[in-house]
């Protein structure tokens, strides 16, 4: 440590030593700090107050200063970006961009619009540009792929900005106001609306040259070209489909990169040519990733599930107030340039580009929902995975075995088994004296493959034996009965992903918590239990207790700072938590029987169907258990516009109002009851009060929004007081319609959402056409609902039953609060 010092020669030489070894300044003493400060104000010198703040608060001393993920020179030609949180280094190469007069954007000429887009993208993570904050490392790399799309944006438009001569002078106000039109208005991608990816693509594919014979010897050879396309997967709408897909094909589109003689291995086409056909030379190819077009499919793909899924996204088009507004901050980051040398000239972006100015010309609408799906859809599947789970998975207490411990008793098995080849003890190498050929070549080559085949089912117990268990291993995708013979329970492997998806079912319904929380709850010491004082513990078996005393521990996505979300106990149903804790058990004993390290495994964890390890289920593994769900319990199928028919398959963010919708439902749902007896409410409004402090405003109000468009659209209505209701289906027609007489039933409605509490509303499997019109109506509601303009909420009554008893009952009153008039 140094000592303090008072010779002001000294501390005039100090001061440059420390400028060129910062680090002296660790552990310096604080005379010596006191002394600098003094001698800084004396001789007007604050160069290393500057860097000691630096250090201690990381706000950069001066404008030149380059971030951490900032690799190379500033001036160089490429630029390596390694953001912390990425494995691999980016490069943004500038010299690959040609500007429309043919020279380079790393030119001479260019140096100057080249120096302001370098600022513009450093300034997204300089503290002192973002008010001097300090921001992660993923927020950092958002707003920097956002500023290279604004400028990929700026190079694309170069021809009519006359970017080559003016550089910058024509980006003005009415450009970023454009910019920002676009993004509010996107259909579903920003980057294509910026880009115009799917015009650039319909314009080059409409205008390709085949010959006649070329396109009958292609789709002899691939007929699958020729069929007719659903609505909901046509994006390019072409002149003439098999056309462009008979030239894509002779670009090698469906072809691997090396070793495809056919040239047909990636059915699904490679959008790397496509993206180099369009921009490559134009823009900054850091990640343009194009999504691939089912239109153009080459084969048809194989798939996992029964079906295709019903078209469902969790994101709709447009973008909400607070989205938009994110883009205008880093747009207006490149005000930042005001102060920079050796950069061209522009106009700083001013006040009148805002969201008020958007909303003057565009109408901002929140950003589009999945459908809600109907409470006896949901509550027949939570049904079925609560029974099934109680068919295979009875607490230690009960009769029957239990799968769970089975299929560990089947995993520590496997793993002592070899998987390389010639392994299998049972089988001579064939050119052995002990080969047989009529004896031994069809013996697996591998120990574990004769195990699995030939020992495996000795380890099964006799009551899965019983209830259809036929084998170990997986039923492979090949097989043309896959599915039945899943739902016969014919395969332990199989099973376990069922089971698995029943209980984030059950877990994903009752908690309305998101993917990310459910995907990141440890492999055991969720729950937890508070005792008679109070006290929680983490160790108690819930089997031991009929104590609704349980909660369930979890991040909370969305809170925090810098990553690190908070930690949070919500209340979990004693039912719900058994059958979490027996799976906890499972994963627990795993790791104890080194299967695992507690550190590879999640509460979700899946069997990887090659090897038979326990790996965690990521967002893929974790739908793929949804998927197979629906299929075992065979979720209701619509009829697309094309004629093929799509399942629906269940996802998390769907989930999250079904706690709600039930309740909201319950008037007219005779199963509610059991519901209330599964989850242990004494009362219909301890149920209502546990939904609505449990669950996301905007959770219970899309429940609300179905509520409210059921009533609208179907004969029978949910809502008492009718006049409201009556007065709201008006409003609703007018904006929906452009006339307030017209009728909100439509017949496209009353049989559209396969309501299966009443059969006579529909007569066939619903067409997709129908659903999608009564999803508008509802994201309609939602709106109406979320602005206060609407209100929903029980009014609670004491009606007394059959056995003469007084219970609660309620009924669902609406009003609307100050409509405007449309």
């Amino acid at each position: 440590m140094l000592v303090a010092v008072d010779n002001h020669a000294y501390i005039e030489e100090l001061m440059e030593d420390i400028l060129s070894i910062p680090e002296m300044l660790n552990g310096m003493h604080v005379n010596t700090l006191a002394q600098l400060a003094s001698y800084a104000v004396e001789r007007d010198d604050f160069r290393v107050l500057a860097l000691i703040t630096e250090l201690h608060t990381g706000i950069p001393s001066s404008d030149d200063h380059l971030p951490e993920w900032w690799l190379s020179d500033f001036y160089d030609d490429i630029t390596q970006i390694k953001f912390e949180h990425h494995k691999d280094i980016k490069e943004i190469r500038w010299c690959d961009v040609t500007l429309d007069d043919g020279e380079i954007l790393t030119s001479k000429k260019h140096q100057p619009l080249l120096n302001a887009f370098k600022h513009w993208i450093v300034a997204c993570d300089n503290p002192l540009e973002n008010g001097g904050r300090l921001i992660s490392s993923e927020s950092a790399t958002k707003k920097y792929n956002k500023i290279l799309l604004l400028i990929n944006t700026i190079l694309l438009n170069g021809e009519a900005l006359k970017l080559s001569e003016f550089h910058l002078q024509k980006v003005n106000d009415a450009f970023w106001l454009g910019v920002l039109a676009s993004i509010a208005e996107h259909s579903g991608s920003i980057n294509n609306e910026l880009y115009q990816v799917n015009h650039r693509i319909k314009t080059l594919l409409d205008n390709v040259d085949v010959s006649q014979d070329d396109v009958d010897a292609f789709t002899a050879k691939y007929p699958h070209v020729t069929r007719q396309v659903s609505s909901d997967e046509i994006v390019l709408n072409l002149k003439d489909r098999v056309k462009a897909c008979c030239w894509l094909y002779q670009q090698r589109y469906y072809a691997k990169e090396i070793g495809d003689k056919y040239g047909h291995s990636k059915p699904r086409g490679n959008n790397t040519i496509l993206t180099e056909k369009l921009f490559k030379g134009k823009v900054l190819s850091d990640g343009i990733n194009i999504s691939s077009f089912p239109e153009l499919e080459l084969k048809p793909t194989a798939i996992r599930t029964e079906y295709k899924f019903v078209p469902n996204p969790e994101k709709g088009s447009g973008c909400s107030k607070e989205a938009l507004r994110t883009w205008l901050t880093d747009i207006k980051l490149i005000n930042t340039n005001v102060d920079k040398s050796s950069i061209c000239g522009f106009n700083p972006v001013s006040s009148d580009v805002s969201i008020d100015s958007i909303e003057r010309i565009i109408t901002l609408r929140k950003p589009g929902r999945t459908k809600t799906l109907p409470p006896e859809f949901v509550f027949d599947l939570f049904r079925s995975s609560y029974e099934l789970l109680k068919q295979f998975c009875p607490a230690l207490n009960e009769e029957g075995a239990n799968f769970w411990e089975n299929t560990l008793e089947l995993l520590v098995e496997v793993s002592h088994k070899s998987t390389k080849q010639l392994s299998n003890p049972h089988r001579p190498h064939c050119n052995s004296k002990e080969f047989n050929e009529e004896q031994h070549r069809h013996l697996p080559q591998t120990e574990l493959g004769h195990w699995l085949k030939y020992e495996a089912m000795d380890l099964v117990h006799s009551d899965f034996k019983a209830k259809g268990v036929q084998q170990f291993e997986g039923i492979t995708s090949s097989d043309d009965n896959r599915h039945g013979r899943i739902r016969n329970n014919e395969s332990m492997l199989e099973l376990f992903t069922v089971l698995q998806g029943a209980v984030q079912l059950l877990l994903g319904s009752i908690m309305a918590r998101r993917q990310d929380e459910l995907l990141q709850l440890k492999p055991f010491g969720n729950l937890v239990f508070i005792d008679e004082d109070g006290k929680a513990t983490t160790n108690v078996n819930p089997f031991d207790d009929d104590s609704e005393r349980w909660s369930l521990q979890f991040k909370v996505k969305k809170t925090g700072s810098t990553g690190n979300n908070l930690t949070e106990n919500r209340p979990i149903p004693l039912s719900i938590a058994r059958f979490v804790w027996q799976l906890e058990r499972f994963n627990q004993q795993a790791i104890e029987s080194g299967l695992a390290k507690e550190s590879d495994l999640v509460l979700i964890n899946y069997i990887d169907s090659q090897v038979f390890k326990l790996k965690k289920r990521n967002v893929e593994r974790f739908n793929d258990a949804f998927d197979a769900l629906c299929d075992y319990f065979e979720t209701a199928i619509v009829e697309m516009d094309n004629g093929e028919y799509r399942r629906h398959y269940i996802r998390q963010h769907q989930l999250r109002r079904f706690f709600a919708l039930v309740f909201f439902c319950s008037e007219g749902y005779e199963n509610l009851e059991a519901l209330r007896w599964m989850l242990a409410h004494s009362d219909l409004e301890h149920l209502h009060n546990y939904i609505t402090e449990s669950v996301d405003r905007p959770v219970v109000n899309s429940a609300k929004a179905s509520v409210i468009t059921q009533s609208i659209t179907r004969k029978k209505s949910m809502i008492s007081n009718s006049e409201e209701l009556e007065e709201l289906r008006k409003v609703i027609a007018k904006r929906l319609t452009g006339d307030s007489k017209q009728r909100l039933s439509i017949s496209t409605l009353d049989d559209a959402a396969f309501d299966y509490e009443d059969e006579s509303e529909y007569k066939t499997v619903p067409h997709i056409s129908k659903l999608l019109a009564e999803q508008e109506l509802e994201n309609e509601v939602f709106t109406l609902l979320e602005d206060g303009t609407v209100t929903l909420h029980p009014e609670w009554i004491e009606i007394t039953d059959e056995d003469g008893e007084v219970v609660k009952s309620f009924n669902l009153i609406l009003k609307v609060n100050e409509l405007e008039e449309e």
